[in-house]
C-alpha cells in the first residue's frame, strides 16, 4: 500500500509503471500485484497553448494554416497521449493525438531511485528481488516509448486496414499532419459514442485481434471506439503493440498443449512464446495439472479471461517460469478487452468463447501444411549457404574417419560444480581421518606412555595430541557450518 501511494503521489507516469508492474503476476505476489492494479490518480490536460506549441513546432506551420477548425478541449486525455478533434482543409474530420510533455522527465526520474533500491536489497545483480528494478524501469522505459511512438502507429493501422476479418474499421493516416509526436487520423464525419452492444462486439474483436495477430492496446479507453455511419471505428489507434511472429508462434503451440491437457507439451512449448522455464519442472507441472484442472477444459467458457489470466501467472511464478514482459501485457491487454465488453452489461458476459475460438484458428493457422512448407521454404533459403556447405564437410568427416584422426570430445553441462563438490568432500574427508588419527594416537601415548612428563595427570603427548585434534574438529565444524550443509 505504501509504495500504491508513493505512486499515486508522484504522478500519472509513475501510476502507469506501477500499473504495468501489476501485470506482472508471472513474479510478484498475488497481494502486491492486486494492490499496484488499484493506483489510479487523475490525468490533467495539456493546455492548448503547450498543444499549439508543439504542432506548429513539429509539423512547420500556423494551427490557423493547417486546420480550418481545432476544438481546443480534448475528446480523450491519457497518460502519454491527448487527442483533440480537428478539420482539415476540405471539410474531411480529423482526430489529432500528440505526446505528452514531461514524461522524458519522470522516466530519467526512475533510474536513479531503481538503483538505490535495488543496491539497498544488498544484491548488485538485482537477485535478492523478485523483479529486478532497474530492469523493471529498463522495461518500462521501452514500453512507454512504443506507446508514444507515432510512426508505429502507423504501421499498426496499415496492417489493420489489410486484414480481411477485422469487423472494426481502422483510420487512414494522413502522413503531411502526423510526425514521430503527433499524429492526425480520418474520422467520421459524425461520430457517436458507443452502447452496450458496440462495446461487447468491439471486445470480442479486439480479443480475437489480439489472439490472431498479436496486435493489442495498451489503453482501452470508451473514447478511443465510436459508430460512424454502420461501422465501429477505432478513432484513436494510438498506444498500441505487437508481439514478435515468432512468439506468437510459440503461443500456439502452447495453446495447442492445453487443448491436449497436455502438460508436458506445455512445458516444452513455454521457450518457444519466449518464457525462462528452470530446470526441475516438478512443481510446475503439478502446478499445471491443478490450474488445468480447476479450470476445466481447454476453452474454459465458464471462467472470465480475469480468473484464467490469474490462475495461469500464479502457477506460472510458483513453478519459476518468467514470461516475456510483452507477453505478459498481452494477457493484460485481453483482460482489459473483456472489462471493456461486460461495462455496463448486467448479465456479466465475457469474450472467453471468442477468445477460444480464436485461439484454434490460431493453431490451425500454423498447423496447415501450406504455412509449414512456406516457412521450411524460407529457412532453406536463408541458410543456403550453410546447406551448400554440408557436402565438403561430409567428405572431411569421411577422410578423417579414413584416416583414423577423428577425436570426440565430450563436455558435460555442470561437471566443473561436481568435480569442486567432491573435491571438497574428499577434504573434509581426510581431514575427518587425520582427526580420528590423533584422537587415537593421544589415546594411546596416554594410556601406555612412559614418559614422567605430565600435566593435570595426563601424558604431556597424548594431551597435546588431543589439544591438536580438537582445534581441527572445531576448524572442520565451522567450515561446515558456513557452507550451510551440515
Amino acid at each position: 500500500m505504501r509504495l500504491r501511494l508513493a505512486l499515486e503521489e508522484l504522478g500519472p507516469t509513475f501510476v502507469a509503471f506501477g500499473r504495468m508492474l501489476s501485470a506482472r503476476r508471472d513474479v510478484l505476489p498475488p497481494d502486491v500485484t492486486v494492490e499496484l492494479e488499484q493506483a489510479t490518480v487523475p490525468v490533467p490536460e495539456i493546455p492548448f497553448a503547450e498543444v499549439r506549441t508543439l504542432l506548429e513546432r513539429e509539423l512547420g506551420n500556423a494551427l490557423e494554416r493547417l486546420f480550418l477548425m481545432f476544438e481546443e478541449r480534448p475528446v480523450r486525455v491519457g497518460v502519454f497521449t491527448q487527442a483533440h478533434r480537428a478539420m482539415l482543409p476540405g471539410e474531411r474530420p480529423v482526430l489529432v493525438v500528440v505526446n505528452r510533455p514531461g514524461v522524458r522527465r519522470d522516466l530519467l526520474a526512475m533510474r536513479p531511485v531503481a538503483d538505490l533500491v535495488r543496491r539497498r536489497a544488498g544484491r548488485r545483480d538485482g537477485e535478492g528481488l523478485p523483479l529486478d528494478p532497474v530492469m523493471a524501469v529498463g522495461e518500462f522505459a521501452a514500453y512507454v516509448a512504443g506507446r508514444r511512438d507515432m510512426f508505429f502507429a502507423a504501421q499498426i493501422v496499415q496492417r489493420l486496414r489489410g486484414l480481411q476479418d477485422f469487423s472494426l474499421k481502422a483510420p487512414e493516416m494522413y502522413r503531411r499532419y502526423s510526425t514521430g509526436r503527433c499524429a492526425t487520423f480520418e474520422s467520421p464525419v459524425e461520430a457517436v459514442p458507443l452502447g452496450v452492444k458496440g462495446y461487447r462486439e468491439v471486445s470480442a474483436a479486439l480479443a480475437r485481434l489480439t489472439v490472431l495477430e498479436g496486435i493489442f492496446f495498451a489503453d482501452l479507453a470508451p473514447e478511443r471506439f465510436v459508430y460512424g455511419g454502420d461501422e465501429i471505428w477505432i478513432a484513436d489507434p494510438t498506444e498500441a503493440a505487437a508481439i514478435d511472429p515468432e512468439r506468437l508462434r510459440g503461443m500456439a503451440e502452447v495453446l495447442a498443449s492445453v487443448r491436449r491437457g497436455d502438460v508436458d507439451g506445455v512445458i516444452r512449448a513455454l521457450p518457444l512464446a519466449g518464457c525462462a522455464v528452470p530446470r526441475d519442472t516438478r512443481v510446475l507441472g503439478r502446478d499445471l495439472r491443478d490450474t488445468l484442472g480447476s479450470l476445466g477444459g481447454p476453452l474454459w467458457r465458464e471462467h472470465s479471461l480475469a480468473e484464467i489470466r490469474a490462475s495461469s501467472l500464479e502457477a506460472a511464478r510458483r513453478g519459476g517460469v518468467v514470461a516475456p514482459e510483452e507477453v505478459v501485457r498481452l494477457f493484460n491487454s485481453l483482460v482489459l478487452a473483456e472489462e471493456l465488453g461486460v461495462d455496463g452489461d448486467l448479465n456479466g458476459r465475457h469474450v472467453t468463447e471468442a477468445v477460444g475460438e480464436a485461439a484454434g484458428e490460431l493453431i490451425s493457422r500454423f498447423r496447415d501444411p501450406r504455412y509449414v512448407a512456406a516457412r521450411t521454404a524460407r529457412s532453406l533459403v536463408q541458410s543456403s549457404d550453410a546447406y551448400a556447405e554440408y557436402p565438403r564437410q561430409v567428405h572431411d568427416l569421411l577422410n578423417e574417419l579414413k584416416d583414423g584422426e577423428i577425436e570426440v570430445v565430450f563436455r558435460h553441462r555442470g561437471i566443473d560444480d561436481l568435480v569442486s563438490r567432491v573435491d571438497i568432500f574428499a577434504n573434509r574427508l581426510v581431514f575427518a581421518l587425520l582427526i580420528g588419527a590423533l584422537i587415537i594416537g593421544s589415546s594411546l601415548l596416554g594410556i601406555f606412555g612412559e614418559s614422567d612428563v605430565r600435566l593435570l595427570g595426563v601424558n604431556i603427548f597424548g594431551l597435546v595430541g588431543f589439544v591438536i585434534a580438537a582445534l581441527l574438529g572445531l576448524a572442520l565444524l565451522v567450515g561446515i557450518i558456513r557452507s550451510g550443509r551440515l
